[in-house]
């Protein structure tokens, strides 16, 4: 009985296909394709390209987008406000206040975040973001980073919402 199993279950089985690298033919035949097109990337009239060429800006070390990933998921207070004073309602009087880059706070699409701990990691440098510090900085990030899901990158920076 064992022996009618096991030739019905090999029976059952079905013959995979093995795989080969392409010969050398095939090899020069792909080699001898048109080039790929050169494509301006990202396309010239994109909102990538909004803002025009900018300078490059390199970050100290530890400052990359993975670093500040890992800040961010820290567990760490980013906010810089107590948990009982979350969520803060924010006038135009309290946003000028923190208008430094040791404490700089900012509006986008009307939520305030405690942007203190990410100025370093800006890809642009420090000088740009500061340039939205105590105040509604929807605009001009609308301009270069139309695209950027900030809610989600500056999540645990959130610290109310702007009234005005």
């Amino acid at each position: 009985m064992t022996s009618s199993n096991t030739t019905t279950t090999s029976q059952n089985l079905r013959r995979i296909p093995v795989i080969q690298p392409p010969n050398s033919s095939q090899q020069r035949a792909r080699s001898q394709l048109a080039p790929p097109t050169t494509a301006s990337f990202p396309s010239l009239n994109s909102a990538q390209r909004a803002g025009g060429a900018r300078k490059k800006v390199v970050l100290e070390q530890g400052c990359s987008p993975l670093d500040w990933a890992r800040l961010n998921s820290s567990g760490q207070n980013l906010r810089g406000i107590e948990p009982h004073q979350f969520p803060l309602k924010v006038d135009k009087e309290m946003l000028k206040l923190h208008k430094q880059k040791n404490d700089c706070w900012t509006v986008l699409k009307g939520k305030v975040y405690n942007i203190t701990p990410y100025v370093k990691f800006h890809p642009g440098g420090v000088e740009e973001i500061m340039k939205c510090a105590g105040k509604d900085g929807t605009s001009l990030f609308n301009k270069y980073h139309a695209w950027v899901n900030f809610e989600r990158m500056l999540e645990n920076c959130f610290i109310g919402f702007y009234i005005g």
